[in-house]
């Protein structure tokens, strides 16, 4: 779209209004109709207008939907509605608006709590983030004697060490095993070590762990069916497999990163790990940020009851 559309879109003076609301928090049609006291029909118009720029996006939430600012749109007119928005904010009319949707609150007796009940997995909360949970929740994990099947440099060394007796990082890249290894000397890590092999061949001996993980690399090895069965050959009775991979998609946009597989389906993945038990899976909702990929958590077991082990 070329730049003079995007300032006529901008140009607006109701669509700004709404966009300075939805600043403030997502709203449904009928509360904007209740701040702005303009027709349905135009509100609707309007956001229909913004959410075909992609500046916004709508939920469903019970009949109605709920419409909020969309964080992934990083183009041009997403860099000219942060310039008019600084420039706008102070404004007496935005202000206004501003004021009643305090006021409405207000009468309502609604705290951010009660209005986010129903949707608090998709809203905000400081602090409340998936990186500090997955911190969290960490401390109460067992992995064992452990291996990281693609671990790269080994970025979640930090997170999974502490929590393993003994941790295995398994790349095929001599580099990325050299930049481990010299990321260990600066650690207090001793009971980890970095080995050099793809994921198709193990240098490691049958029923030798408790846990193999597959941290977004998957997608990077040549012959997933392959690596998995390696995974369930060294994992010990009632041993855990966990895949983060992504879901099967069509976005060229990961070749950039050296793919060689643009994600997976959770039949192959069964299929693939046909000798373990149990097998679940889970697909967490679609990144934010375009293109918008969708990560896939897969976890199965190996047969067998698993042997007595202190936590470390």
């Amino acid at each position: 779209m070329p730049i003079a559309d995007h300032l006529r879109l901008l140009a607006d003076e109701t669509r700004l209004r709404v966009l300075h609301l939805l600043e403030q928090e997502p709203l449904t049609v009928a509360e904007l109709q209740e701040v702005l006291e303009l027709g349905q029909s135009s509100i609707s118009g309007h956001l229909a207008k913004l959410k075909g720029a992609a500046l916004i996006h709508d939920l469903p939430e019970g009949s109605a939907r709920r419409y909020r600012l969309r964080e992934d749109h990083e183009g041009t007119l997403r860099i000219a509605w942060r310039a008019m928005r600084e420039l706008s904010k102070d404004e007496a009319r935005f202000a206004a608006d501003r004021r009643r949707l305090e006021e409405i609150r207000a009468q309502r007796g609604t705290s951010w709590v009660d209005r986010v009940a129903g949707s608090l997995h998709r809203e905000y909360a400081p602090g409340r983030t998936w990186e500090s949970l997955c911190h969290g929740l960490l401390h109460f994990a067992d992995f064992g004697r452990c291996i990281d099947i693609g671990a790269g440099d080994g970025a979640m060394v930090e997170l999974i060490a502490p929590r393993a007796a003994r941790l295995i990082c398994v790349d095929p890249s001599a580099l990325m095993v050299a930049a481990g290894r010299a990321r260990l000397h600066s650690l207090q890590l001793p009971a980890v070590e970095f080995v050099q092999a793809p994921g198709e061949a193990l240098p490691l001996g049958d029923h030798s762990a408790d846990s193999v993980l597959f941290l977004q690399s998957l997608q990077y090895i040549a012959d997933p069916a392959a690596a998995l069965n390696e995974a369930a050959r060294v994992l010990a009775p009632g041993g855990r497999l966990l895949v983060l991979t992504l879901a099967a998609h069509e976005f060229a946009e990961a070749d950039a990163f050296g793919h060689r597989h643009r994600g997976f389906a959770v039949n192959d993945l069964k299929r693939w790990t046909r000798t373990l038990e149990h097998p679940l899976s889970y697909a967490l909702p679609p990144e934010s940020r375009a293109p918008r990929f969708q990560t896939l958590i897969f976890t199965a077991t190996r047969p067998g009851r698993p042997a007595n082990r202190s936590r470390p």
